[in-house]
């Protein structure tokens, strides 16, 4: 087993081998027994157990008391259940981003929370968008950005009292918000109004809109905004684009069982 960096970074060994034992579990439909996961991977009896225990008590492993035989645990299935959410809303998404993007001409982005940060899991460019440093997969501050306050207006109270406790605002520029009460004012509007716009406020001279996407509870689990220079975002047609962009995300909202 290697312990050494690769063309990824520094590879942790217990990590490293506690997956590799979730892999060799993967494989076996019944089960199998320490004795045989420890030989079948070529690692110590007591390092296969302590890993196990581990990841016993964490959820990902279970043992069947009669057989003593190991196996996956609903741990992952509930952390696959997460990941094949968000590829559906991805699918579901997708179709509205384009018509979205198509309409204005801007750049359309579809975000997620975690963490207190935006992650982007899909983006809408077009030959008119301007060059955004956004990519799938990629995070930004939340707190100061339209996609970001959406989602963070879509929390609980004490589910945001709790992130911005350790939320640090940064000034980006000059209309940056980083005084937190005056933050928390804002996403209560947000919350009442439906709708987010981040006017210059991480990046100057660009200027976002957008709107959250709820579940079949009226829980917010994303996000859409359109993106793009400000003295394109901010003119008369900007109402249009603000009831747009509340369209689509119900749109997509109701794809999601939303009945709202």
């Amino acid at each position: 087993m290697k312990d050494s960096a690769s063309s990824g970074g520094k590879i942790i060994q217990s990590v490293s081998r506690s997956l590799e034992i979730l892999e060799f579990l993967a494989k076996c439909r019944n089960g199998e027994r320490l004795t045989t996961i420890s030989q079948g991977l070529g690692l110590n009896k007591s390092t296969t157990h302590s890993l196990i225990s581990t990841l016993e008590q964490m959820g990902y492993v279970q043992q069947d008391q009669e057989t003593a035989k190991y196996s996956l645990g609903l741990k992952l299935f509930e952390l696959g259940q997460v990941v094949h959410a968000n590829m559906d809303l991805r699918n579901i998404a997708m179709p509205f981003l384009r018509e979205l993007a198509l309409k204005f001409g801007e750049t359309v982005h579809l975000a997620i929370l975690s963490k207190g940060e935006v992650v982007y899991i899909d983006k809408v460019d077009t030959s008119r968008s301007i060059r955004i440093g956004s990519q799938i997969g990629g995070r930004n501050a939340a707190y100061c950005t339209g996609v970001g306050k959406v989602l963070l207006a879509g929390l609980s109270d004490n589910e945001l009292t709790d992130i911005l406790k350790i939320m640090k605002l940064e000034k980006f520029t000059a209309n940056t918000i980083v005084d937190k009460e005056i933050l928390r004012k804002l996403l209560v509007q947000v919350r009442n109004n439906g709708f987010a716009v981040d006017q210059g406020e991480i990046e100057d001279g660009l200027s976002c809109t957008a709107a959250p996407i709820k579940n079949h509870r009226g829980k917010v689990i994303a996000g859409i905004s359109v993106s793009g220079p400000t003295s394109r975002m901010q003119t008369e047609n900007s109402n249009e684009l603000t009831k747009e962009v509340m369209e689509t995300a119900l749109q997509i909202s109701r794809r999601l069982g939303y009945k709202g």
